[in-house]
């Protein structure tokens, strides 16, 4: 459950960005179209196994400006509820940009507190030279339009899905991460505690452990079956144990042509 919540975690940061707005003093209309927007919210209740286990939280705080480049401001919060923190404590912070234009990460940043120790992460990418870029400098190598963990559900939302298609990706943000390989499996109605959804099923095949899916696990996710793409169940299965995030609240936010 740590190592669940810890991916899910989003971060509080202090750097400098501004809201992206055209010489005309409205949101800049020449992006491409995405199936989000500033302002999104998604709030979920989290389970493990059969037992309530705390909150999380996704979404979009604004279009700004990073480094030149025209960018969504993501947030992700994760944090374990009273009961479950008796247990182990989770309270992850988390926020990445996300190119505007090309759908790969600019900065990633994390800020969690796990059973009392305190972690910070922090790194840029540069997509040209297919680097990684760590506070102090140190380079380390990047996979071609490389998305950060965070980033990646929304590069993954603005693919076309449809049942029975099998997708290869290799742009994880460490090159040994590769490939995820994503399998929309079927069309199916669920209900969460936000409403009932037609919904697309994608099981998600990984090489790696370390964050909410599971290298040899069951990872699935159900994201709605419209433009939007919504995930509103997340889980995944190894042996016992079992993860679960339920959509509660959805705020889409306003779209950049309307804003």
């Amino acid at each position: 459950m740590q190592r669940i919540l810890t991916i899910l975690g989003l971060t509080l940061s202090l750097a400098v960005t501004v809201p992206l707005r055209a010489q005309n003093g409205s949101s800049n209309p020449s992006l491409p179209e995405a199936p989000f927007a500033p302002g999104e919210r998604m709030e979920y209740e989290v389970s493990y196994g059969v037992v309530p286990a705390g909150t999380m939280s996704l979404s979009i705080d604004d279009l700004v400006t990073y480094e030149g480049r025209p960018a969504y401001h993501i947030l992700f919060d994760a944090e374990t509820n009273r009961a479950a923190s008796y247990v182990f404590q989770i309270d992850t912070h988390e926020e990445s940009w996300l190119d505007a234009e090309r759908f790969h990460s600019l900065r990633y940043r994390k800020r969690s507190i796990e059973e009392g120790e305190r972690r910070v992460r922090d790194y840029r990418f540069d997509q040209r030279r297919h680097l990684r870029i760590e506070p102090d400098g140190e380079t380390k190598p990047a996979s071609e339009n490389a998305v950060d963990q965070l980033s990646f559900i929304y590069f993954l939302r603005q693919l076309p899905l449809e049942p029975r298609m099998k997708i290869v990706l290799t742009n994880q943000a460490d090159p040994d991460d590769n490939p995820v390989v994503v399998r929309v499996r079927k069309r199916e109605r669920i209900k969460v505690p936000a409403g009932s959804f037609e919904t697309l099923v994608l099981d998600m095949e990984v090489k790696t452990d370390s964050g909410v899916f599971k290298k040899g696990g069951e990872n699935r996710i159900w994201v709605t079956d419209d433009d939007r793409k919504v995930p509103v169940r997340i889980s995944s299965k190894m042996g016992l144990g079992s993860f679960r995030a339920q959509l509660v609240e959805y705020d889409r936010g306003t779209p950049i042509a309307s804003r």
